[in-house]
């Protein structure tokens, strides 16, 4: 058992080590100018490529560089696949692509500059968030690709406040001929792995098998459950266990899916609030009737009385008339 928890171990430390970032400095200096925009700070950088803030040589524009820094095949495979992808977008969920080319061999793409956006943690705040997150990966598997990398790191915004979804450099196309379309960056223990972010990465995904809609449907479930800290309420917690499950079949069928469970999360509340004030209302006019029928016997009693009161006065009249008629 423990060799085969150290074998376990070290194949994830390899398979790690295949996702480690670059060097920890930019590989460019601040100031440099690729194309017409100058480089003005250094933002940040993935497995293979950096971003810089940038802004035009010439108009007031300001914008976002992605340029590829670890140029192997695969890699560059992946940067050309998102820069086409977002060359071609016209969906206003992704970035807006403002150009794209090469600076000393290395392939680039400049984009509209985003924000960094915080996960909210309120229920209406949480609906909204998710439900816009998965109308983008909606919007994407009707393009007929999985984005395989979603993630609070990969979801910006613009100045309105609209979640928009970036780095497109796991963007794979949903097989639709059945064939079984493995895409891997290293072998591990004699087997093939997978990609993506471990923690947000579905169990198939990692593990190198054939990824859908339901791969990053997995991720949703596990961003939902991040805005509430891990502990998420009740009407929340079955979506995400759901969504978050480790046989892919066993998840919303799709992202459509998804979100109608979200709309409907408090459905069950509310049925039940509805049973109970038809309770109440039904409870209520049985007393109601209850008191008129009480009333109505009451009455028809009090009349009897009188009835036969009258009727015995009457009586006693008819005798006291006759003896002295007699």
């Amino acid at each position: 058992m423990a060799r085969r928890w150290q074998r376990e171990d070290a194949e994830l430390a390899a398979f790690l080590d295949a996702h480690k970032p670059v060097a920890s400095r930019a590989s460019l200096a601040v100031g440099t100018t690729v194309d017409s925009w100058r480089l003005a700070a250094f933002l940040g950088r993935g497995g293979s490529a950096e971003v810089y803030r940038a802004v035009h040589v010439s108009l007031p524009l300001a914008a976002a560089v992605k340029i590829l820094v670890r140029d192997d095949a695969t890699a560059r495979a992946r940067f050309d696949r998102e820069s086409g992808f977002l060359q071609e977008n016209g969906c206003a969920s992704f970035p807006r692509c403002l150009g794209a080319g090469e600076y000393c061999g290395r392939p680039f793409v400049v984009m509209e500059l985003l924000e960094p956006m915080e996960l909210p943690h309120d229920d209406r705040g949480v609906a909204k968030y998710i439900l816009s997150v998965a109308g983008a990966m909606l919007e994407l598997h009707a393009r007929g690709m999985v984005h395989r990398d979603l993630k609070p790191q990969n979801i910006m915004r613009r100045k309105d406040g609209e979640p928009v979804i970036i780095d497109f450099g796991l963007l794979k196309p949903i097989a639709r001929d059945g064939r079984k379309r493995v895409e891997t960056i290293t072998a591990v223990g004699g087997r093939s792995a997978g990609v993506g972010t471990p923690g947000y990465a579905a169990p198939e995904q990692l593990m190198g098998d054939e990824v859908s809609p339901a791969t990053d449907v997995h991720a949703l479930g596990v961003l939902l459950n991040e805005c509430f800290d891990g502990s998420p309420p009740r009407r929340w917690a079955r979506i995400v266990r759901r969504a978050t499950s480790s046989i892919p079949e066993q998840r919303y069928r799709d992202v459509a899916e998804f979100m109608r469970a979200v709309r409907a999360r408090r459905r069950p509340a509310r049925i039940l609030a509805a049973v109970l004030l038809t309770a109440l209302i039904a409870a209520g006019a049985v007393v109601v009737w209850r008191r008129v029928e009480a009333d109505r016997v009451r009455e028809a009693a009090e009349r009897r009385a009188l009835e036969e009161k009258i009727q015995m006065e009457h009586d006693e009249i008819q005798e006291m008339l006759q003896r002295d008629i007699y």
